[in-house]
């Protein structure tokens, strides 16, 4: 860490950067007192005066900080014009306000984590269909599913973090954590997650780009120079193989998506009405001790079938999966089982676009499904 060069030192800044670094500064306090101060104190404590404490002066910082963020750029420039100031000792502490206000809030998220706290179990989020569950509890079980995973991230904040708190290791740390934070502001923006959540990641996500540039003289000639010998071949031909190497990536799925993936019109939830077997109706409460009692059929558009028998949910240990193939010659459908193996050939009969016919054999059985569409899928 020590080939780091030290965080760059200017005599004197333009005013917008000093705008933009009082905003920060002023930002930090703010935050501080309501994401660290009051959020954490309400989580160790049940005193009501905290609400009150917390309703008037936040407030009053936020006036506070506004007045700072606004009067204090003049300030420093007047008092930096007439010499009457050290703009580099000015930065210095504001920047050191900056680091530690970052290492302090993004190190807490990473100890959340690892002692269970964020993404930790939730009983309710367990026992509820996946389909139901908003973009917040989505996330939340996406990440509290591995807690080793979830521990990875951690370990990424905190060594980041404690990198923020030396002028040294500031660069690493910044790219270290840019990415992690640039990540989490995605996923709070297109999953819902809570609004306070999302400004305190766009509010480290920002800080650290602030970071990031005020080293941009050491880190541009890793964007400018290169690095590399460069390869001794005509420059067109360079540019051809550059275009190929993404085209033919982009071609090659384009051409699957529009030729051998078609999407299919039977795709869906499918509701079984009625189950003849042998010419005789199967019981409704078949489906309670036999697998291949189905309720519900879920066909994709790109060849993969579920058939759950829980008419509820689709049960994951009790379903039978499988591929398809349409044969729209003879009206009928190959259905290959993985569990248990077999091969299904199904003769339909569409009655219309919402309700077909199956009849199959299995072994010795005829079996015939009554289907009626209860989900269509999202491009139909």
């Amino acid at each position: 860490m020590g080939n780091f060069p030290i965080m760059p030192q200017t005599a004197k800044n333009p005013w917008w950067h000093k705008s933009i670094l009082s905003i920060l500064v002023a930002l930090a306090c703010v935050n501080i007192f309501s994401s660290v101060f009051f959020s954490r104190l309400t989580m160790v404590t049940s005193w009501e005066g905290i609400y009150t404490l917390y309703k008037y002066m936040y407030p009053s910082l936020i006036v506070l900080g506004i007045v700072f963020a606004c009067g204090f750029p003049f300030y420093w420039q007047f008092r930096e014009k007439s010499g009457k100031i050290g703009s580099e000792k000015v930065q210095a502490v504001l920047v050191a306000i900056v680091r530690y206000w970052l290492a302090l809030e993004i190190s807490g998220y990473g100890f959340s984590k690892l002692l269970g706290i964020q993404f930790g179990e939730s009983f309710v989020r367990n026992d509820s269909i996946v389909g139901g569950l908003s973009g917040f509890n989505l996330t939340w079980n996406y990440f509290g599913h591995s807690y080793v995973f979830s521990s990875i991230i951690a370990v990424v904040q905190v060594a980041g973090s404690v990198m923020l708190l030396f002028r040294r290791t500031t660069l690493p740390g910044v790219l270290i954590l840019l990415p992690v934070m640039v990540n989490i502001v995605l996923i709070d923006l297109f999953y819902g997650i809570p609004v306070p959540a999302t400004l305190n990641a766009i509010y480290f996500t920002v800080g650290l780009a602030y970071l990031f540039f005020l080293h941009w003289d050491i880190i541009k000639p890793v964007f400018t120079k290169t690095l590399l010998r460069p390869v001794l071949v005509a420059q067109p031909l360079k540019l051809l193989v550059r275009v190929l190497v993404i085209g033919c990536s982009l071609g090659f799925f384009m051409y699957v998506n529009a030729y051998l993936l078609p999407k299919q019109s039977i795709a869906g939830k499918w509701r079984v009405t009625k189950t003849v077997r042998n010419n005789i109706e199967v019981s409704g409460n078949d489906w309670l001790t036999d697998n291949s009692a189905w309720q519900n059929i879920y066909i994709e558009h790109y060849k993969w079938i579920t058939c759950s028998p829980n008419p509820f949910f689709a049960d994951v240990k009790r379903s039978q999966t499988g591929e398809y193939a349409v044969n729209p010659g003879d009206n009928s459908l190959t259905v290959r089982m993985f569990n248990p193996a077999r091969n299904l050939h199904i003769h339909v009969n569409h009655v219309n676009n919402n309700t077909m016919i199956w009849k199959y054999q299995i072994g010795i059985d005829t079996v015939q499904l009554f289907l009626v569409r209860s989900f269509v899928a999202s491009n139909q």
